[in-house]
């Protein structure tokens, strides 16, 4: 894989087997070309984001799953530094950005209403939560180059075990209905079983 700066329109066209011509005719240069899928893909997530717009944790996790899609589809947008920044791409990813943030954001809110969140003790706790779970979320398959960190566990899980410790007894209790004790009790290893096998190395 070259990356965008090394690609050439002609490489481009090879790939999806048209002529340079036909393909200079609809795009000028391959940044048009790379808007064309920018705008491409944020009508995907937009797609896909509206399927999952009531203010609950599971719709978070289908709504990041949905997201994962996205990143495994367009990878080559993802994994490249200078594509990243390239500012039509970095606006539509901010974007994104603000919108996780502000569903995130609505779902605590909902959740302390409804009595399955405690209030925020210490100022900014919730919105580092948010910013916490979007990092991971992002950065997530990435972590493929590490192989043993996805092998480990999944994503929802770990997400859970940021957010569960703020729940209230009875949210606690409607996680445990709704997902089962053995997926409560499957999050991760046990504390005292980590610090054992680490020092057993």
């Amino acid at each position: 894989m070259n990356g965008f700066g090394a690609t050439t329109l002609y490489q481009i066209a090879q790939e999806i087997g048209i002529s340079r011509g036909n393909l200079t005719y609809y795009f000028k240069n391959k940044e048009v070309f790379l808007e064309e899928i920018v705008q491409e893909m944020w009508a995907k997530y937009k797609a896909k984001m509206s399927e999952t717009q009531y203010p609950s944790w599971e719709n978070t996790n289908n709504a990041t799953k949905a997201f994962h899609e996205l990143q495994e589809a367009y990878s080559f947008i993802f994994f490249d530094k200078q594509v990243m920044e390239y500012p039509p791409v970095k606006k539509q990813i901010e974007r994104i950005y603000a919108d996780d943030l502000k569903r995130q954001m609505s779902i605590i809110s909902f959740s302390i209403q409804i009595g399955n969140m405690r209030e925020e003790i210490i100022p900014g706790t919730y919105y580092n939560l948010c910013r916490s779970l979007w990092m991971l979320s992002f950065f997530w398959l990435m972590s493929d180059i590490y192989q043993d960190i996805r092998k480990e566990t999944s994503w929802d899980k770990i997400a859970w075990s940021l957010i569960l410790p703020h729940f209230t007894e009875k949210g606690l209790i409607a996680f445990k209905d709704h997902f089962g004790e053995a997926y409560f009790l499957s999050l991760g290893k046990a504390y005292p079983a980590y610090i054992h096998q680490t020092l057993s190395f």
